[in-house]
């Protein structure tokens, strides 16, 4: 009897949490694709992945730190649970989808940035990201509307790009916005603090203007989209004003924790004319 009692307890506790897990998750309507928007530190919103779904975000980030043989996600230590892992909060949610994240076929970017342990970290996620080969769009196969994995971070480059049947691409730097490279590393990145001086505040130097320009269009010449991170924030007009002049910028991807706001500024900034 005591056995029993014990046994619906566990049955009545796990059918509670499995319904308190479903409601967290949001019922889910695909959007148009949003080709600049980027969700940084994706796993820190109320609904991870799917709150940059709703919106047509078609690039998300997570960090992943690999402890034991699980692929955890979080911004430190500290943050990890075992249940958070790269697998419950965006490939088992992907696969559920079906490739249905978008009103129409686009690619997804999940950008994965190993924490620790580059080299182990690498080959412990070839061997998860193989049970979801049929969702992915990899180096061998791509999916128009499949999702791609690109490393950034602490990743093993030369390790990578020996391995030829990875099911990844990477995340390079500025310098290596070159054709040769795009087909492995479709993305490029840079410190923004570390290239611009402009904070956002009054009109951004014509020397500035200059090097955001020749670098999308190098980056369109090369097929490659080009990410700035630590952008100016300390204020919402700041950011806004940044956003709006990366925003002119195809090629560039931007970055945010401001999910709704920067939908704002697109949707606002929508129609107008590009750079010239």
């Amino acid at each position: 009897m005591q056995y029993m009692i014990k046994t619906i307890a566990s049955a009545s506790l796990s059918l509670l949490f499995a319904t308190a897990v479903h409601a967290q998750t949001p019922r889910f309507q695909p959007a148009p694709p949003l080709e600049q928007g980027h969700s940084h530190n994706d796993y820190w919103r109320p609904h991870p992945l799917f709150d940059a779904l709703q919106i047509g975000f078609k690039s998300v980030e997570a960090d992943v730190f690999l402890i034991d043989s699980t692929l955890q996600v979080g911004h430190e230590r500290a943050a990890l649970r075992p249940d958070r892992t790269l697998q419950s909060l965006y490939l088992d949610p992907l696969r559920q989808l079906s490739g249905q994240h978008y009103i129409k076929p686009a690619e997804l970017w999940l950008y994965v940035d190993i924490k620790n342990d580059g080299p182990a970290t690498y080959a412990q996620l070839q061997q998860v990201l193989s049970r979801y080969r049929a969702l992915l769009s990899t180096p061998q196969q791509p999916r128009p509307g499949g999702v791609r994995v690109i490393l950034t971070g602490d990743y093993p480059r030369q390790q990578v790009l020996a391995d030829s049947n990875r099911l990844v691409f990477l995340d390079g730097q500025l310098t290596d916005l070159q054709p040769d490279l795009a087909a492995a590393i479709p993305a490029v990145n840079g410190n923004w603090k570390k290239t611009f001086r402009w904070d956002g505040v009054g009109k951004i130097p014509a020397a500035e203007v200059a090097r955001l320009r020749q670098l999308n269009d190098q980056a369109v010449r090369t097929g490659q989209k080009v990410r700035f991170w630590d952008l100016p924030a300390a204020t919402a007009a700041q950011r806004q004003a940044v956003w709006r002049e990366l925003l002119r910028y195809p090629a560039l991807l931007v970055g945010a924790d401001e999910l709704t706001e920067l939908k704002e500024v697109i949707d606002a900034q929508r129609g107008s004319a590009p750079y010239k």
